[in-house]
């Protein structure tokens, strides 16, 4: 990658001189050579894993200039993606046949012998369309050692799936609300203490996959249902009475009320968010989408996109509702 050999040497050294010593009810015992990697909380930790997770990366997008390496793309207007990684999670997306998974083994077993991390098998998996047929898999299975998952799949704690967002595609977020709520419950809590705790920290869960996609309208309105129960609290395990409406209470204080938020609204907010870095900026989504084969069209400021709709990230009320709204900064560039 272009790195000086003394720089290399010098980060070498680093990696290979680390022991550690354990304590063990308060007696410090012995020290012991680390095999792999760096000192927890290592500040060269995040660079170095980056230089090597680069290596892994270009290694990978050498296959596509093999002529024996054949890719799984969207379409053949859009770019040419092979994998999407993020940290240690890392999506490839390959055909089946023969050649393109011993290439792409060679490449991995390559990495693991060159930058001493090893592929958890445990937690890796293929994954194939419904309709492919058993020998594919069964080739995929051999070539690979991985075991089939059937979708939905969670990357990076979103979930992907194929069609419309279903309620059991989310469930993980409700959950998690749910058991940060039952950690609360013995303690005595004002009201005061329930709106600090709703609003910095149950109604920050969700923002991650509220950021990335669009989860369907019953789970927004059971993580504000959950939210509401929470507040006005139980009693003999029976709900109390809702004295006032959560759409009352997400009014600021100088109008009555507390200044909750309404998932509904972070929820198109975030809609919003991402039509305009769609319309707006070059990203792999943006320069994905206008190659699918339409079967809707919609229409954002001055500009039409025809969306294959079961698969993009959003809803047409959103989108439709963009335009009046946005028509001027469209219009004025900004």
């Amino acid at each position: 990658m272009g790195f000086d050999e003394a720089i290399i040497d010098m980060i070498w050294r680093i990696m290979a001189n680390n022991w550690y010593s354990i304590i063990i009810n308060g007696r410090r015992h012995g020290f012991f050579h680390s095999s792999r990697g760096l000192k927890q909380g290592d500040p060269l930790s995040p660079a170095l894993f980056i230089l090597g997770a680069e290596v892994l990366s270009r290694s990978l997008n050498l296959l596509q200039q093999n002529p024996l390496y054949h890719g799984f793309y969207m379409n053949d207007q859009g770019p040419q993606i092979n994998h999407l990684g993020f940290a240690d999670d890392i999506i490839i997306f390959t055909s089946g046949r023969r050649h393109s998974l011993k290439l792409i083994m060679h490449t991995l077993k390559t990495y693991e012998r060159i930058s001493g991390q090893l592929v958890n098998r445990a937690k890796s998996h293929f994954f194939l369309h419904s309709n492919a047929f058993k020998t594919t898999c069964d080739r995929i299975r051999k070539y690979t050692g991985f075991y089939q998952k059937e979708a939905p799949i969670s990357y990076l704690g979103c979930p992907i799936f194929l069609g419309r967002p279903k309620i059991v595609h989310f469930s993980d977020i409700i959950n998690k609300v749910v058991n940060r709520i039952t950690g609360w419950q013995p303690r005595m809590l004002s009201y005061g203490g329930k709106v600090v705790l709703i609003k910095h920290v149950l109604q920050s869960l969700p923002i991650h996959i509220l950021s990335a996609t669009t989860p369907p309208s019953t789970t927004i309105k059971q993580i504000q249902q959950i939210m509401a129960d929470f507040f006005w609290g139980w009693r003999n395990d029976k709900k109390k009475y809702h004295w006032a409406s959560w759409k009352n209470l997400s009014f600021p204080y100088s109008e009555g009320g507390i200044g909750v938020k309404l998932m509904k609204d972070v929820c198109q907010a975030f809609q919003f968010k991402q039509w305009w870095i769609f319309r707006t900026r070059q990203t792999l989504w943006a320069l994905e989408l206008p190659g699918w084969k339409p079967r809707s069209t919609l229409t954002l400021g001055t500009k039409e996109f025809r969306l294959n709709a079961p698969s993009y990230c959003g809803e047409q009320s959103g989108a439709n509702y963009l335009p009046m709204r946005s028509w001027s900064a469209l219009e004025l560039h900004l």
